[in-house]
């Protein structure tokens, strides 16, 4: 949403959010809570404290947040589906007669990456699920960050898929053909905690020991061991954090990108609805993208459908290793693969188009919303 509401300028825009301190806009408003609820947020109760306010919010809105609203007089309620502010935003359209767009990124309830002090109680997930499903019902439009979510909602997802858009300034940046180099350099960036890291590991380790793949691995994070850590490190493989502006040499001087998703059971649900963003970050480039996922993932079903990438469905990182240098030391295969990665830069994936999409639907709902406002006989007038 920050590049479609903020980076963009098509709207005038007004956030409220917890984390509304920095929001670069004039008018922003900070939904701050009680003191003693801060306190207990910070104390073994954090999860229980946090439950509550998943109810809280669907039942209470703060006067001081309705005051601001008014006096903001929005055309409508834009809002990310996820289970701190959903809510709110729902409150808010009901008591402002304003439509209500909701986007659907993330299954948050079902998400085994929300930190553990944050999920939902097993009780309270199918509650939540059901919130989100009348959410998708009652809102004036939907988006879905992909055909997975969509899918996810059966007969009711009638709203658009909107992928997540990429940074404009890179839209159509593309470079010119490659020949895979040897050893072959691939660069992985992005999460690298929970069953990714474990991914990232096991891949690692293995490619450590060869001398026909350089892999590069660029996260703010990870959940290994030190000793895991130092190892990578020394090898070459793990590189840390690096601010996407310095990462774009990187991008430029690598052979191949990877992304990953989980194939843990537990994880599906996530898995079959969640748009991995690397895609936005390495398509234009232009080079091959290597899909380390389950068959059922987005990212699988977006490298089929687009024909964007290399897909490996095996979780065994030899499999993965195979596939990589079968397509190095296929030069059609290889072409097919930066063609597919160029073509998705240009049309789904392209930024421009998506943002239109989104300006397009936000708009609409406004302009229905003031013409069912009219009198009846004037809308009769031509």
């Amino acid at each position: 949403m920050y590049r479609h509401l903020i980076v963009k300028q098509d709207f005038e825009v007004a956030v409220a959010a917890t984390t509304a301190y920095d929001a670069p806009v004039e008018k922003r408003f900070v939904i701050r809570r009680n003191r003693v609820i801060e306190r207990l947020r910070r104390t073994r109760l954090a999860r229980l404290i946090y439950n509550i306010e998943y109810v809280l919010n669907w039942i209470l809105a703060p006067q001081s947040l309705l005051q601001f609203a008014q006096d903001f007089h929005p055309d409508v309620i834009v809002s990310v589906v996820e289970d701190c502010h959903m809510g709110l935003a729902w409150q808010l359209a009901k008591r402002l007669d304003v439509p209500l767009v909701v986007n659907f990124q993330d299954l948050f309830c079902l998400s085994q990456f929300v930190p553990e002090q944050m999920r939902p109680f097993p009780w309270l997930v199918s509650w939540l699920v059901e919130r989100y499903r009348m959410l998708n019902r009652e809102a004036d439009q939907a988006f879905y960050t992909s055909e997975g979510m969509r899918n996810w909602f059966g007969a009711e997802g009638k709203g658009d898929v909107l992928y997540p858009v990429g940074d404009f300034a890179i839209a159509q940046l593309h470079s010119s053909a490659s020949v895979p180099s040897y050893p072959l350099k691939i660069i992985y960036a992005g999460n690298c905690y929970g069953a990714y890291g474990r991914m990232l590991l096991e891949l690692s380790q293995l490619v450590s020991q060869r001398d026909d793949i350089q892999l590069k691995i660029f996260a703010a994070g990870n959940d290994w061991d030190a000793n895991q850590i130092q190892q990578m490190t020394e090898a070459g493989i793990y590189q840390g954090f690096k601010p996407f502006e310095k990462l774009r040499l990187e991008f430029q001087e690598t052979d191949a990108f990877l992304t990953v998703m989980s194939f843990e059971e537990a994880e599906k649900p996530f898995m079959e609805t969640s748009f991995t963003t690397k895609w936005l970050d390495y398509v234009p480039y232009g080079k091959p993208v290597f899909v380390w996922a389950p068959e059922y993932s987005t990212a699988c079903q977006f490298a089929h459908q687009y024909q964007a990438g290399i897909a490996v469905v095996d979780d065994d990182p030899d499999a993965l290793v195979a596939a990589m240098l079968a397509a190095a030391a296929n030069p059609d295969c290889w072409a097919a693969a930066t063609q597919g990665a160029r073509h998705a830069a240009e049309t789904v994936l392209n930024a421009e188009k998506i943002h239109a999409l989104f300006v397009d639907r936000v708009t609409g709902v406004c302009h229905r919303s003031q013409h069912h406002g009219l009198d009846p006989l004037l809308q009769e007038l031509p």
